[in-house]
């Protein structure tokens, strides 16, 4: 199988392929100007191994499909389940560990409203519209992205918008930004004064992000994403003392999206070269931070059952990992004290029970093949995921009971659902689960790290108007950053707002 990268020296695309040596894997790569070159892309071979192994389906894509890295010249990238839009590169914090703000780029990126009218209008024409997360530099530092929101939710898209935060730190423009109906995504690295001075710049951007979270608590639907850097020589540490934050804001928090740090800095304005944080690395963390360990991720990709969710009534994550060292996930349970695995309410493993779950998923596609089922169809369905789940989930673990005292306890939960109860009401009173947060690793990739394999697949992706023949083109999230210069420059030089 032939896979591609960037040779580390040159940055030719060259041959490439996995190598394992001390229970870690390197992306090594063949140039024939500067030999083999490799990088690390785990730390940890038997946990990357394992999710390659679960998602056997996803792998050898990139031969078929001759995915050279050609990213701007290739015509046969995927539909996009969500796409990035770049609204400016200005921004209110000078993070050196940025290449998307004004300083690094060397112009102005401030495209006017046409531009975002073309590609809003483009999507909305989708049989499945993709989300839209809106992203910078600082999205909040234009005056008019409460315009930007609008226009894009009039055409019926589902709008996010990812921002460091600062300016939600005044309540009333919080309260403005959020009548519009958006989810927030905040970069939020831990609760360490000195890692936002090191990488961000900027020290007091701590107290500023706490007092839009507070802003946001306050709201009655305010709850958001937390992105956060991850480093396992600055805030690996500090891994306790955030998680005891999120049980405290789960009111607010209702995820974090741990990111790896990427080495893409500019040497000269910070003197920092660790070992790359991998996947593996941060999955490591939170279970050596996690109360009894066993904090099982699965591949995100694992969790694409359209058609099962679709036939459940159950609404699908925008985005899905399509492949299985791309993105993974887990769950934690707060037990309104503390955060446990969500495992720990199984009597099997996660993977086992996803498995059962992928199973009934390529049961009902091809049984339906796109269709809805009726009402008949439905019920079988229901009942074999009831099934499955009974296989697989521990019921007296959640209300910390066993035999017959389980049982009463949970006739006693459905005694109160009957009646009218709301379910999530008697659940977070009547078991264990006070609450569960979502933990998300999102390993994105740089020049060093970029491969065929994953990209080929990658329906995550940067939109814009090409500015040369007006088409909207996309590009991989994970390969934006190393073509966006130019074609940013020539978006601002036709797009700009005059």
């Amino acid at each position: 199988m032939k896979n591609y990268a960037f040779c580390n020296e040159c940055k030719q695309i060259v041959p490439a392929t996995h190598v394992e040596r001390d229970n870690k894997v390197y992306l090594s790569k063949e140039c024939p100007k500067c030999g083999r070159t490799e990088y690390l892309v785990s730390s940890d071979a038997s946990l990357y191994n394992k999710k390659r192994a679960f998602m056997q389906d996803a792998q050898g894509a990139a031969v078929s499909s001759g995915c050279g890295l050609l990213c701007p010249n290739c015509t046969s990238h995927k539909k996009p389940d969500i796409i990035f839009i770049d609204v400016t590169n200005r921004c209110n914090m000078n993070c050196l560990i940025c290449l998307n703000n004004l300083a690094a780029m060397g112009y102005k990126f401030e495209p006017r409203m046409e531009y975002f009218d073309r590609i809003f209008k483009h999507y909305s024409t989708y049989e499945t519209k993709p989300y839209v997360q809106l992203f910078g530099g600082e999205p909040t530092m234009r005056a008019d992205l409460f315009d930007i929101i609008k226009l894009g939710k009039s055409y019926g898209l589902s709008i996010r918008v990812i921002t460091n935060g600062l300016k939600l730190a005044d309540k009333k423009y919080c309260d403005d930004f959020m009548e519009l109906g958006v989810m927030v995504h905040i970069a939020f690295d831990g609760l360490n004064k000195a890692m936002y001075e090191k990488l961000r710049g900027r020290a007091d951007a701590l107290d500023l992000k706490l007092k839009a979270l507070e802003n946001l608590a306050a709201r009655k639907r305010g709850k958001v994403i937390l992105m956060t850097v991850v480093d396992k020589e600055q805030n690996a540490s500090d891994m306790a003392e955030f998680f005891k934050f999120s049980q405290k804001n789960l009111h607010v928090v209702r995820g974090i999206y741990f990111m790896p740090l990427i080495h893409t800095w500019d040497k000269k304005a910070l003197d920092y070269n660790p070992e790359r944080t991998t996947l593996e690395d941060v999955e490591h963390m939170v279970n050596e931070t996690i109360e009894g360990g066993n904090v099982e991720f699965v591949p995100l990709g694992s969790l694409s059952l359209k058609n099962l969710y679709r036939a459940l009534g159950i609404r699908n994550m925008p985005f899905v990992g399509v492949h299985p060292n791309c993105e993974s996930i887990t769950y934690l349970v707060s037990d309104g004290t503390k955060f446990v695995s969500a495992s720990k309410f199984l009597k099997t493993s996660l993977y086992r029970f996803i498995g059962d779950l992928r199973g009934l998923e390529i049961e009902v596609s091809k049984k339906y093949a796109g269709r809805k089922p009726g009402s008949f169809g439905k019920a079988g369905i229901c009942l074999k995921a009831l099934g499955i789940a009974a296989k697989h989930v521990n019921f007296g673990a959640l209300v910390g009971a066993k035999g017959i005292a389980a049982y009463m306890k949970w006739l006693g939960i459905f005694g109160k659902m009957i009646i009218g109860r709301k379910a999530k009401d008697v659940l977070r009173e009547d078991t264990l689960v006070k609450g569960a947060l979502q933990i998300l690793i999102l390993p994105l990739e740089d020049l060093k790290t970029a491969e065929a394999e994953r990209l080929v697949m990658c329906s995550s992706c940067f939109a814009y108007v090409d500015p040369d023949t007006d088409e909207i083109r996309t590009l991989p999230t994970c390969t934006w950053d190393n073509y966006k210069k130019p074609i940013m420059k020539k978006v601002a030089e036709k797009f700009n707002v005059r």
